[in-house]
């Protein structure tokens, strides 16, 4: 009688159960391919020297805050949008021909679908070797390998947009400072080319020059003709034309010494001296925005440089593959465990039963 209770309660915990998980992963469940790719997010400029923390399990670098931030991504929701509009992710995991146990309800929602997703769509980041690892499981083994390829593909979309971040933000005040000051620039030239058209002129300095050379030269021609004119004094009449002629001359020259005078010093125009004041604020203005637009422009230089050094990269370590078969669910593990587990449960049960016996 002990004999045979035993044999039904084998029968009830261990053979049908068994039997039935065996009906089910052999003859039920849907095969599933795995596809899996290798990535490596990295930066041109070293890491910066510091405390190691990779000990208590934090990143312990930029590459690995990258690394992680990548990683976040490719599991958020923005992803699974991404690929459910470009591959009918929905679709293929709620098909029909699916069994029940790993199948999406059609009617789930986004948050269900998300919640669905990582048993089938997974990443893992190994801090050691820097490398993220992004596997899916498919029922279809080209469309294993399309949603990695995908996967890796709209992950290097995610990183050229932090690099065209990073570039923005670090040349846009730079590139605005520079814009300015290139605007000063073509103002105060243009003040500049004003100024020497309107008191037709090239340099004041050349100016004055040129004035000082006609003072003395007119000064020159003033003592000789005053001379020739003591001269013929002793010669000739006053009212002789030659003498007449002469003092004409002289009065001319003086005039012209009195205007060239006036032009150095100032009367009824504008002195040289003051035009050369106007000049000189232009000049000294034009030279300090000119050296402040040469500073902006190796400023932004510099920080597109500092830029690129800061650009990150995602570098392919293994290319997605096509799986020759399916690797899950591995059914001889799911079997194999069950049957040991059931027997477990079995022998409890019948020792729970052997000490109940025994003291009634």
């Amino acid at each position: 009688m002990k004999n045979r209770a035993n044999v039904i309660l084998l029968i009830l915990i261990v053979l049908i159960p068994l039997a039935l998980l065996v009906a089910y992963e052999y003859y039920y469940a849907a095969d599933r391919y795995e596809s899996a790719a290798s990535i490596v997010i990295t930066e041109e400029r070293g890491a910066p020297v510091g405390i190691d923390l990779s000990a208590l399990g934090l990143p312990s670098s930029g590459s690995s805050r990258d690394a992680l931030v990548t990683l976040e991504f490719i599991n958020s929701l923005d992803m699974l949008k991404f690929l459910d509009a470009k591959h009918n992710l929905r679709t293929h995991f709620s098909a029909t021909d699916i069994d029940w146990w790993a199948r999406l309800p059609a009617n789930a929602s986004m948050e269900e679908f998300h919640d669905y997703l990582p048993k089938y769509l997974q990443s893992f980041f190994d801090i050691d070797s820097q490398i993220i690892t992004i596997r899916c499981q498919a029922f279809d083994r080209e469309y294993a390998k399309t949603i990695v390829e995908s996967v890796v593909a709209r992950s290097q979309e995610f990183i050229d947009k932090l690099n065209s971040k990073i570039t923005t933000e670090q040349t846009a005040f730079f590139e605005h400072q520079l814009k300015d000051s290139e605007a000063r620039v073509k103002e105060l030239k243009g003040q500049l080319l004003k100024f020497q058209r309107d008191n037709k002129l090239l340099t004041t300095e050349a100016e004055a020059k040129q004035v000082n050379s006609n003072i003395a030269e007119l000064d020159q021609q003033l003592i000789a003709k005053q001379g020739e004119l003591e001269t013929k004094l002793g010669e000739l009449s006053e009212s002789s034309p030659t003498i007449q002629e002469l003092r004409s001359k002289i009065s001319s020259i003086q005039n012209q010494l009195a205007q060239q005078r006036d032009r150095l010093s100032g009367g009824n125009t504008v002195a040289v001296s003051e035009l050369a004041a106007q000049f000189g604020e232009i000049e000294f203005n034009l030279e300090f925005v000119t050296n402040l637009y040469k500073s902006n422009l190796a400023q932004l230089e510099q920080a597109r440089i500092d830029a690129i050094r800061r650009l990150k990269y995602l570098i392919v370590v293994t290319q997605p593959a096509l799986a020759d078969s399916s690797t899950y669910p591995d059914r001889t593990y799911i079997v194999g465990t069950a049957a040991m587990l059931l027997l477990m449960i079995y022998f409890i049960v019948s020792l729970v039963i052997a000490i109940i016996r025994e003291h009634s």
